[in-house]
């Protein structure tokens, strides 16, 4: 195990690893360098001329080390803050997921090694094995799919339209294709063998792009005005019990500034905006003053709150979106579904009971059955609700794109991570839902980025970071599916395929 750590901080090793993460954690938010993400894997790559095989395992350790401490150096802080854990506490529990995110891109540095550099087939093996890994990611232990290396793209709009076929998987997919085809044709000089196929690919793929966001400029569908509250209370004040009052007269106020000035046909609250059992008695002297509200303003309002029993305490919680109709009466609601692992449930508890600090912040919840979209009271307008952590995972919006929705909310708390990279990440995950899915998304976020993305990732309008606001905004109403809404994720049975189409004939020749 000694001889294993040195070698594993051999100069040789350190250099291209750290390299390769210090150019992707410059091509995402904050930073957001993304033109970077086409050559973040040129040392890893190139790095098989001067280490022995043995050592690649080691390599995309380490590169992966410091790609996971882009993605996710903001939760040691979180940990401290709302977890009650020490500095080395949270410093090593972040770590044991950075490591754990590593692994991914050691097994995709030890696999390049066994395939054949000469052939130009080896960038597609490659791009293949990166997003069969990255869809492993998104299912493995509940799911940890945070900033995949497509997500990089989320502001180059022509390019982005890609994700409108494949999803994200397809941006990454494109990505470790030309920095696979860089590599070769760098090292064996030559481009027309290896760069040809890949930049028509791509110059294909940028031209039907920037025909698809004209096509969106021309269209002129019918909108529907939406507004939104941004309260901007901070964790560490939004669960104390004593703040009740003082949160629901806020959420209050700002609201009828908003209706009064907007007139918006629907307002979003932010997710769990209510720290409380909405529609529960006990709570009563709070959740009626919003009710209230909606009957004096005749105006729907989706309420972020909890459904649970104040009495009881072994009651089902449930973090969920209440849609209030104009007489203050619940007309329907969308729980969360897939929870937030150490936030909202404690997965493994035998193994991390010390993080039980952080689901005590706002309780450990149910999750929801199904996702579903939600009809605007009085009208034929439906929209899916997809809520916080949710936005990471394709696969929800496209369940939701399965009911037809006319447009999408994302409600959302960010306030766990201040002003780290964390909430621009988050934000750009929601772009890559928006585009997929072909449908706007309007965002409420307790304390930001709250805002509207169009179906074809632009950025209507985005609030700043802690700052208490409240606006609206035309959502435009578009009925088409995307191709990738309607087929899902061909892309990964493709590459599945192809895979093991090739691993065969190589089988049959050795033999």
């Amino acid at each position: 195990m000694q001889l294993w750590l040195s070698s594993l901080f051999r100069f040789p090793l350190l250099l291209p690893g750290l390299l390769s993460g210090l150019i992707f954690t410059l091509s995402i938010p904050k930073f957001d360098y993304y033109f970077l993400a086409w050559l973040c894997l040129l040392p890893l790559l190139l790095a098989r001329h001067w280490l022995p095989a043995a050592q690649h395992f080691s390599l995309g350790l380490i590169s992966g080390i410091a790609w996971g401490g882009g993605r996710a150096y903001w939760i040691s802080e979180t940990l401290q803050l709302y977890g009650n854990l020490s500095l080395i506490e949270a410093a090593s529990t972040t770590i044991l997921l950075i490591l754990y995110m590593a692994l991914y891109v050691a097994c995709f540095t030890a696999a390049c090694i066994r395939l054949d550099f000469k052939t130009p087939l080896f960038a597609w093996k490659a791009a293949s094995i990166w997003v069969l890994l990255e869809w492993v990611q998104n299912w493995m232990f509940s799911g940890v799919p945070w900033q995949l290396l497509g997500y990089s793209q989320y502001l180059n709009l022509p390019l982005l339209q890609f994700s409108a076929i494949t999803g994200v998987y397809g941006l990454s997919f494109l990505i470790v294709l030309f920095n696979a085809a860089l590599a070769q044709a760098l090292w064996h000089r030559t481009i027309a063998a290896y760069l040809t196929v890949p930049l028509v690919l791509l110059a294909s793929i940028h031209l039907w792009g920037l025909y698809r966001l004209h096509s969106f400029e021309e269209q002129q569908p019918p909108s529907l005005k939406v507004g939104v509250v941004q309260g901007n209370i901070s964790q560490d004040r939004k669960w104390k019990v004593n703040r009740l009052s003082w949160t629901t007269n806020h959420y209050a106020e700002l609201t009828r500034q908003l209706a009064i000035a907007e007139q918006p046909a629907l307002i979003l609250y932010p997710e769990t905006a209510l720290p409380l059992y909405f529609g529960d008695p006990f709570y009563a002297p709070f959740t009626d003053s919003i009710t209230d509200l909606a009957t004096e303003l005749r105006t729907p309002i989706l309420v972020g709150s909890l459904k649970g029993d104040y009495q009881d305490n072994h009651a089902p919680t449930y973090n969920r979106a209440f849609l209030l109709d104009a007489t203050g009466k619940i007309a329907d609601s969308a729980d969360k579904v897939h929870l937030v692992p150490f936030g909202e449930f404690l997965p493994f508890p035998w193994l991390f009971q010390y993080l039980e600090g952080l689901t005590a912040e706002s309780g450990a919840f149910t999750h929801g059955e199904q996702h579903k979209a939600l009809t605007l009271p009085g009208s034929d307008i439906s929209f899916g609700v997809f809520i916080c952590y949710e936005s990471i995972f394709p696969e929800i919006t496209r369940a939701l794109m399965q009911q037809n929705p006319d447009f999408l909310v994302n409600t959302t708390n960010d306030a766990w991570f201040g002003t780290t990279a964390a909430p621009h990440q988050h934000w750009a995950q929601v772009v890559l839902r928006a585009v997929e899915s072909g449908r706007t998304v309007v965002r409420a976020a307790n304390t930001g980025i709250s805002g509207m993305i169009e179906a074809n990732g632009r950025t209507a309008y985005a609030t700043e970071l802690f700052t208490t606001e409240t606006f609206s905004v035309d959502v435009p109403l578009y009925q088409e599916q995307t191709i990738y809404s309607r087929f899902g994720d061909v892309l990964l049975i493709a590459c599945a395929l192809f895979l093991a189409t090739t691993l065969l004939r190589h089988k049959m020749h050795r033999d």
